[in-house]
């Protein structure tokens, strides 16, 4: 069974180097099976198992963005611009929603943590109708985000997801070709919304929603 998510608004770390090391040669020949983890693997974050989440979130921030993606950096520092958090442990109190707006920009910015879920995109307005073009989903676990899927306008790619029900971590499964592509992906995406200037006191508020404990 996968899980999939509804769109962001109409609800309301496997880090980077250990990605690149699943997403290299040791991935190869195993394109066609998706690899399924036990509990004790699916520790796909940088911090060592064993420690708390809270030594990830307390490092200085140049140490912390050697185990957090591109992507996270960028819209830990558009949420902070805008007044969504003021910390990275704000991260952690629960939901929140921002909807942006720039000059010269069709397509909307949304950031969302719905759950255990956050999404990142750009969205296609047309009679109240949404459409990801694109948008990325992401798993947060004690303040990580770690790759699940690139939604497109008429695509999916998912790179990770679960064999039992939504929120059953024990069974979750990994696309190795898929997760190299969401990390490629999400890097060119990243370095996109940064050129563009979405943490600039000219882009417009359309919708917000703080996160609470």
């Amino acid at each position: 069974m996968r899980v999939t998510v509804e769109d962001p608004e109409n609800k309301i770390c496997k880090t980077v180097p250990d990605v690149r090391r699943e997403t290299g040669k040791e991935s190869e020949g195993n394109a066609k099976e998706p690899k399924k983890l036990g509990k004790e693997e699916v520790q796909y974050a940088g911090v060592p198992a064993g420690e708390g989440s809270m030594s990830c979130l307390e490092m200085p921030e140049e140490q912390r963005k050697n185990f957090i993606l591109e992507i996270q950096q960028v819209a830990e520092k558009i949420l902070k611009a805008h007044g969504v958090i003021n910390e990275v442990s704000d991260l952690l109190k629960g939901e929140w929603f921002l909807k942006l707006q720039k000059s010269g920009f069709e397509n909307k910015l949304v950031l969302a943590k719905y759950g255990e879920e956050v999404s990142i995109g750009f969205f296609i307005y047309s009679d109240d109708v949404s459409v990801p073009d694109p948008n990325l989903v992401l798993l947060s676990r004690d303040g990580l985000w770690y790759p699940q899927r690139i939604e497109e306008k008429l695509k999916e790619t998912v790179s990770s997801f679960f064999a039992g029900a939504y929120g059953d971590y024990d069974f979750l499964n990994i696309i190795p070709e898929n997760l190299e592509k969401f990390q490629v992906f999400q890097r060119d995406f990243a370095k996109t919304i940064e050129s563009q200037g979405w943490s600039n006191p000219d882009v417009k508020v359309l919708e917000k929603i703080m996160p609470r404990n």
